[in-house]
């Protein structure tokens, strides 16, 4: 087959089939990985006033770019262009996010940040912890009326100080937040130091799932880094995975539950196998000692959400069917708009009825009791 054949438009030129495939009855669709782009000048207006000569700009010129900028700097990754991935009117209306959901039978769908993540890049670590928190009072309010089928992620800056993470988490809550996120990788910060412990524990005792998300991490330049550097985003969690396996933090937390979002599962089924292979192997190496193999403690509090892997789908047994979730990732051009019906009629045909309607909704819902 020609590679013409097989490439999409890009997502603002996509259509939604007219027919479409209804899964059985009782069975929801659930995306757990979909994005909205943050109101315009949001920070410049809500900051309390001791930040606003150095708030993130958010607006577009006069071309109509979309620009975000804070300390002097662009906090928008080069490299794809925004009508390619951010195109969809309903990234930034929620009216029409939720008429693209209905044409395409989605029930319920989890709202991730648009450019929120430019932030983890700040120097000034006391003005990114005011801007998180004003996204975070203006993303519920925002969702307002939506929220019977909207979930908005709360970001929580307290990987930041460990020591406030309690109190932090008790604001989302109170805000009304369900679900939440941290950076899966931020700057200077090692989540397997033991000083992470009180994040740990707050986290575990709200009963709140803890989501990673992929970040736009720009890791190649010149020929090729487009490719490159999108590939390696698709796939990042096997050392965070390790990290906190090994560092004791699942064994010390039982309770807490992490889903890692939009990168794929594959990877999955190779490293628990390979981790459980380090304890049989380097057992008197490790420290601490864990009191299960590493491949336990992703079937007891690990999840994995991705929107398309097939390689994934033939390793469900390996990797747990009460592991696996998945996202749409609206709305951007790895997305499924457009082709959603028909990719989840294939995924769940090939999963079976049992496995199938836990990857569409039956997991999301138990872990958020949705």
């Amino acid at each position: 087959m020609a590679i013409e054949e097989l490439l999409r438009p890009i997502p603002p030129e996509r259509t939604v089939p007219q027919e479409k495939w209804m899964p059985p009855s009782g069975v929801r669709i659930i995306s757990t990985d979909d994005h909205n782009l943050e109101a315009l000048h949001l920070w410049e207006e809500r900051l309390p006033a001791k930040w606003q000569g150095r708030a993130p700009k958010l607006y577009r010129d006069e071309q109509g770019i979309l620009r975000f900028e804070a300390e002097g700097r662009s906090l928008i990754p080069r490299g794809v262009d925004e009508g390619v991935s951010s195109g969809l009117p309903g990234y930034w209306d929620l009216d029409e996010k939720i008429a693209s959901m209905d044409a395409e039978g989605i029930d319920i769908s989890f709202l991730f940040h648009g450019v929120t993540q430019g932030l983890n890049t700040l120097e000034d670590k006391d003005l990114y912890w005011a801007c998180i928190d004003a996204y975070n009072e203006w993303l519920i309010s925002y969702v307002g009326a939506h929220r019977d089928r909207l979930v908005p992620i709360a970001i929580l800056p307290a990987f930041l100080k460990p020591e406030a993470a309690r109190d932090y988490v008790a604001k989302i809550q109170q805000l009304g937040y369900k679900a939440l996120q941290m950076p899966a990788f931020p700057r200077g910060v090692r989540y397997n130091s033991r000083s992470m412990d009180p994040l740990w524990s707050a986290i575990e005792d709200s009963g709140i799932p803890l989501m990673f998300h992929v970040g736009p991490y720009v890791e190649f330049v010149g020929n090729g880094s487009v490719g490159a550097n999108i590939t390696r985003n698709l796939a990042p969690y096997r050392g965070l995975l390790g990290a906190l396996t090994f560092s004791g933090v699942f064994d010390r937390h039982p309770e807490l539950k992490v889903v890692f979002c939009e990168g794929g599962a594959t990877w999955v089924a190779q490293a628990i196998a390979d981790m459980d292979y380090v304890v049989k192997t380097y057992h008197t190496e490790l420290k601490p000692k864990l009191g299960l193999m590493p491949s336990e403690y992703w079937y007891r509090q690990c999840y994995a959400s991705f929107i398309a892997d097939a390689a994934a789908l033939r390793l469900v047994d390996i990797i747990g069917e009460d592991n696996i979730m998945w996202g749409a990732d609206y709305p951007h051009a790895e997305g499924t708009w457009g082709y959603t019906n028909e990719m989840l009629q294939g995924m769940y045909q090939q999963l079976g009825p049992t496995a199938g309607a836990k990857f569409l909704s039956g997991n999301a819902a138990k872990l958020w009791k949705l």
